[in-house]
């Protein structure tokens, strides 16, 4: 549960921060699934990290 939990912060934290600056420059998601996929790293990372997966 724990990981997923990480997975699942790592993705909306990015994600929204991705899609906050592609509301401000104006392109339409582009860096909403850079920073999705940037969330999905560092859920990765910290699940290893952290849990030693």
């Amino acid at each position: 549960m724990t990981a997923l939990s990480y997975l699942i912060a790592g993705i909306l934290s990015w994600g929204g921060i991705g899609w906050l600056v592609d509301h401000f420059v104006g392109t339409k998601g582009i860096f909403a699934g850079i920073g999705a996929i940037l969330g999905v790293a560092g859920g990765v990372y910290l699940i290893v990290r952290r849990l030693g997966a």
